[in-house]
């Protein structure tokens, strides 16, 4: 993208991302935001926004700072985990259990009734009664076994608002493209761009350049492009499902 003759504000040095901040936290009706680093708490300030009704979109890099500590894992509020129940193999599965059930109840009482037999007659042949019992355990077990093994769940993953995680150079071959702007879009109306990362050094610490910009013509450019990279980039990304799938467990039943 080339865009020249936007009316600009310039920002250079230190606490580059204050105004940022500012609006961003002001923001009436969306936020997208472009950075290849990310810090806990501004992600957590994303997921308070989105919570809060705005419409956010994130496209970032895996490299992402996720936590400090002991403190809860963004990612897993980014990612969420959904499951589904298969009610054909859910019926199928609690039918078994009832089979279990019964032939249990029927062990305990041929069981009870070969030990009352045993105390009265004293003779070695009744512990040929043992034999219905044993075929009976085994099919219990068989059975249980069939529980334990039968699928009944089913997951997918779904995010809490459009994000993109575009692999670097250092964690695939498929790309020698980094996506290392910054760029911030704030209710279609105001534009940061800059050196700044959405990290606590980036936007408070660090010796940084930004500049701010409200000037249409530009606000249409910019808008684009990030609909570009979001969804026609063709450049190699984090798979949600399968992300999914390393985050959480999946229990089948």
């Amino acid at each position: 993208m080339f865009y020249n003759g936007a009316n600009c504000d310039i920002y250079i040095g230190k606490g580059a991302g204050k105004k940022l901040l500012n609006d961003i936290r002001n923001a009436k009706k969306s936020i997208k935001i472009v950075s290849p680093y990310l810090s806990p708490f501004l992600i957590s300030e994303l997921i308070s926004l989105r919570k809060q009704n705005l419409d956010v979109v994130l496209i970032t890099t895996d490299n992402i700072e996720d936590f400090y500590g002991n403190y809860e894992r963004n990612i897993h509020q980014l990612i969420i985990q959904n499951r589904e129940t298969d009610k054909k193999a859910f019926e199928k599965r609690e039918k078994w259990k009832d089979v279990s059930k019964i032939l249990t109840y029927i062990t305990f009482g041929l069981l009870a009734i070969l030990i009352g037999i045993s105390y009265l007659f004293r003779d070695i042949k009744v512990a040929f009664g043992l034999i219905p019992i044993v075929i009976i355990f085994i099919i219990i077990k068989f059975y249980k076994n069939k529980i334990k093994n039968k699928r009944i769940y089913s997951y997918w993953y779904s995010q809490l608002f459009p994000f993109k995680v575009y692999m670097s150079p250092d964690t695939t071959d498929l790309s020698d493209t980094f996506i290392h702007a910054k760029i911030y879009l704030i209710d279609d109306q105001i534009a940061y761009l800059g050196s700044l990362n959405f990290t606590a050094s980036g936007t408070k610490h660090n010796y940084e350049t930004r500049i701010r910009t409200t000037d249409p013509n530009a606000i249409k450019e910019i808008k684009e492009e990030l609909y570009q990279l979001l969804n026609h980039s063709n450049l190699p990304e984090r798979d949600i499902q399968y992300w999914g799938k390393e985050l959480y467990k999946e229990p089948i039943n």
